[in-house]
């Protein structure tokens, strides 16, 4: 009720104002009309009348009550235009009202668009904002990462690179002391086969193989089938303190029955003499057997 009071409030004005002027013109009328109403008469009263000032005073009455009428007729005319007029002009604010209404609500849903559009042109900006912001917080973290990798790249090359030059330097160091201790050896080597040919050229090592020869020959059984002149090599192999591992007669002049005789008297003389000079030994002999007569 209240709202519609609000809206309405100048139609209502209006006709209210219609009401109390339509009031006033029924009030002045009939004040008029008691102002021009004849005076009473009494109920007998004995005057001289007169035809010809009777009938004007009639004709006088009939045009003021004809007036009167007209008048009348005229103030609710009028007031039934100024209605009319009142009406119209109350369809015409209602209508501008309403044109008023639609237009402010237009305005408003204009408006309301435009701060949507605004708010989700805000928002658009803000996402992309966040956006970059991130897009450069990401590149950021991978330029980061990359520095990072390539700072341990660098870390593991360095690395790398020392552990190369150490195992190159030791792989050196190395090689020259396999190199020295190859030339060591060689020349131990040398210096051994040096002196064992200058032992095994003197008097020494004929002197050993003729100890080892003499007591093989002490401990051979000679055959009845040995002939004068008999002559056999014996190939033997002893172990370092002497003991004879194996004895084996390849060339000789002898049958059968003397290779035996002899190869057991290599084992009957074991442990062999071992010569004073230990560069002398040998594990694997090629000795002449060559019996005295």
């Amino acid at each position: 009720m209240a709202d519609f009071i609000r809206l309405n409030w100048k139609y209502l004005l209006g006709a209210a104002a219609l009401h109390v002027l339509f009031a006033g013109l029924f009030a002045l009328t009939m004040i008029q009309m008691s102002l021009n109403a004849p005076p009473p008469q009494l109920a007998i009263q004995a005057v001289v009348v007169d035809a010809t000032q009777v009938g004007a005073t009639s004709r006088k009455r009939e045009r003021e009550r004809e007036q009167e009428r007209q008048r009348v007729q005229q103030e609710r005319e009028q007031a039934a235009v100024e209605q009319k007029r009142i009406e119209e002009q109350r369809v015409v604010e209602q209508r501008a009202e309403q044109e008023r209404q639609v237009e402010q609500q237009r305005r408003q849903e204009e408006e309301q668009k435009r701060a949507a559009e605004q708010q989700m042109m805000i928002e658009r900006q803000d996402a992309e904002r966040k956006r970059q912001a991130e897009v450069e917080q990401q590149k950021k973290l991978e330029a980061e990462r990359q520095k990072k990798a390539e700072a341990e790249r660098q870390r593991v090359a360095e690395i790398q690179r020392k552990q190369k030059e150490e195992a190159e330097r030791r792989k050196a160091a190395e090689d020259a002391r396999l190199q020295n201790a190859r030339e060591s050896e060689l020349q131990r080597q040398l210096a051994e086969e040096e002196g064992l040919m200058q032992a095994r050229s003197s008097t020494a090592f004929n002197e050993y193989v003729a100890l080892i020869q003499d007591q093989i020959e002490r401990n051979w059984n000679r055959p009845p089938s040995a002939r004068p002149g008999l002559q056999c090599n014996i190939r033997v192999a002893q172990s370092p303190n002497g003991v004879v591992l194996s004895a084996q007669v390849e060339q000789c002049n002898g049958d059968a029955a003397v290779k035996q005789s002899i190869e057991q008297a290599v084992l009957r003389a074991s442990p062999l003499p071992l010569p004073s000079d230990r560069r002398l030994f040998e594990r694997n002999l090629i000795l002449v057997f060559k019996p005295s007569e």
